[in-house]
């Protein structure tokens, strides 16, 4: 019996929960808070307020001032969410079998023998965890909650009632409950691989799941695979307690203002790059694929990856 926690409007319920004199009004935590720069910030977090006011995550600031005039944008905080997320995590270990991180602001659980193996078990467990949440991390930081027999469908679960939902389904709900989901609803179909079946006629889970292997195969390598297992309600059930190695190793910035000549360019660049490997050295990691991204004025962007011959963690190299 697995368990999905995912926190609801993560950083700016923080934000909310440490300061009384923003709760109930609509704010978002954005990489800058100040008033010529708000041009050039996304918006990392909405809190609930500014979400009914159509204010998005990955919104620019100014289109998110549009939608909403009143909103009040608060610079990110790092170390307060790693302190709530540490908390968190040990309210997991506290109760669980196994706890997993998945992200800053979730993750999966292994209740099976917390749980005594029992899904009335399981609700009354989760209860349980959501009044130590509230207890120690705050009642404005509040979970959607989701369980179910293996990760995909408990996180689908937690997914399907926000906020601060409890979702339970049982091994023989798992199907059902599938169907009646939409495909981008499940994580691992973004807009692109949605796009991509669409272009195949599949574009619900029932088309998806009267597609053939071969054809999903075909189209999406060893992908496919995932595709078929997951129409059909199928997915991983081990929870690692282990922390998982880094995937990548990167470093961005915003500028305050454009970068208008190369030699501004190679210099900010060069520095980006002695920042990602000071960090690969420092964790004993090296580099076998680089990729890069540029900002444009417009929001607009471009950038490209490759795989080099020789793997490298050394500054000047990755610059090169």
């Amino acid at each position: 019996i697995i368990l999905h926690l995912d926190f609801n409007s993560y950083f700016a319920s923080v934000e909310q929960q440490a300061n009384p004199f923003l709760r109930g009004l609509p704010i978002a935590v954005a990489g800058k808070a100040k008033i010529n720069d708000l041009h050039r910030t996304v918006i990392t977090t909405a809190s609930r307020e500014a979400k009914r006011m159509g204010v998005k995550t990955a919104m620019a600031s100014f289109k998110a001032l549009e939608k909403c005039p009143e909103l009040q944008i608060i610079p990110g905080d790092p170390q307060k969410y790693s302190e709530i997320t540490a908390r968190f995590l040990a309210i997991l270990r506290r109760h669980c079998d196994a706890v997993e991180q998945f992200s800053t602001d979730e993750a999966f659980a292994d209740i099976t023998t917390a749980s005594g193996g029992d899904y009335f078990g399981a609700a009354l467990l989760a209860q349980m965890i959501r009044s130590d949440v509230a207890r120690e991390c705050g009642h404005y930081c509040t979970a959607s909650i989701g369980i179910a027999p293996h990760k995909l469908i408990a996180k689908l679960a937690g997914e399907s009632l926000k906020p601060n939902g409890l979702t339970v389904v049982r091994p023989e709900e798992v199907k059902a409950f599938v169907l009646s989901r939409e495909l981008e609803d499940i994580c691992g179909i973004g807009p692109r691989i949605a796009e991509h079946l669409g272009r195949l006629g599949i574009t619900s889970m029932s088309s998806l799941l009267k597609a053939p292997l071969s054809l999903l195969r075909r189209e999406f390598k060893s992908y496919g695979d995932f595709l078929y297992a997951t129409a059909r309600g199928q997915g991983d059930s081990k929870v690692c307690n282990t922390e998982a190695p880094p995937k990548s190793v990167g470093h961005s910035y915003t500028f305050a203002h454009n970068l208008d000549t190369g030699n501004e360019i190679r210099r900010n660049l060069l520095a980006l790059c002695d920042k990602v490997a000071y960090r690969l050295r420092r964790d004993g990691f090296i580099a076998t694929h680089i990729s890069a991204f540029a900002r444009y004025p417009d929001f607009g962007g471009s950038g490209g990856s490759h795989k080099i011959d020789e793997p490298i963690n050394d500054g000047l190299d990755l610059f090169k």
